[in-house]
């Protein structure tokens, strides 16, 4: 099990023109999914929950569950959490053994996402936490209504030297929580942010993303890319299988087994777009 920092490996890949894969993990079998995925690659992943997520299953089962995955595994599984709405949830998680944390005050005012921020960088550098935050908003992955508004150079430019975040995620086309390829990120954008930051990048809604966009926006800073609609899509596949037949199979082990499989070979395949393959070794 290797653990070096998030930090670490964010800005390894941003150096060397990959991307490190966080994966949203909302039960057993997608923590399974994910650690076997990165394993059979070689490749270090994010290992990450959500508000929903926690309040699905509960801080305590996640972080049990992630640490029997880390043990099973000689690649880095890297605790995050997405979308941290407030800084009690992220301090619980960083209290909790997390490697790197978001939080996520992008519909609020300019000087109120800095300060949240500020605040959330002082308790992470105590605990060598990396720590990511957005400007520009995107569209919502958990329910809420968010017009899309694209991240700007100068905003990402004052707001980076404001909070001294490590890695920041911007809004550039992308479309959180959307299955298929049609997301029509903005590259030049990407590249006129790189330019000027300086820093890693962070796309979210990286499964709606066609493969060629992906290769253009990591050559151009991206070196965080979040997944979660992929996982839960094979998930939806395969319990849309077991039960809309007409006599549906009652053990629940069978169809969750399959789903553990599809969400695996989705989880793979993005590894291997983002370039990540063999970069634990």
């Amino acid at each position: 099990m290797i653990r070096e920092s998030a930090t670490y490996w964010i800005n390894k890949a941003y150096r060397e023109g990959w991307a490190v894969g966080m994966f949203n993990a909302h039960h057993l079998e997608a923590v399974q999914a994910i650690a076997t995925a990165a394993d059979k690659a070689r490749a270090p992943v994010m290992l990450s929950t959500t508000m929903g997520g926690i309040k699905h299953v509960g801080l305590d089962y996640f972080v049990a569950m992630a640490e029997v995955a880390r043990r099973r595994t000689s690649v880095p599984l890297i605790l995050h959490l997405d979308h941290g709405a407030n800084y009690e949830t992220v301090r619980m998680c960083i209290e909790a053994g997390f490697d790197s944390v978001m939080i996520d005050a992008s519909s609020a005012s300019y000087d109120e996402n800095v300060e949240l921020v500020r605040k959330v960088v002082a308790l992470a550098r105590r605990h060598g936490v990396g720590v990511e935050a957005q400007i520009g908003e995107t569209l919502a992955e958990e329910g809420e209504e968010v017009i899309e508004r694209k991240t700007t150079v100068d905003e990402a430019v004052a707001f980076v030297k404001d909070t001294g975040v490590d890695y920041l995620a911007v809004s550039i086309g992308n479309t959180p929580g959307v299955l298929g390829d049609g997301a029509p990120i903005d590259v030049p954008l990407v590249k006129e942010l790189s330019s000027a930051l300086n820093i890693p990048l962070v796309l979210h809604g990286g499964t709606s993303v066609p493969a060629d966009t992906v290769s253009a926006v990591v050559q151009s800073g991206i070196a965080k890319i979040n997944i979660d609609a992929a996982v839960k899509g094979g998930f939806r596949e395969a319990l849309i299988n077991a039960y809309s037949v007409e006599d549906p199979i009652v053990d629940t082990r069978q169809p969750m087994a399959e789903a553990r499989v599809l969400a695996e070979q989705a989880v793979a395949r993005r590894i291997h777009m983002f370039g990540a393959n063999g970069r634990a070794d």
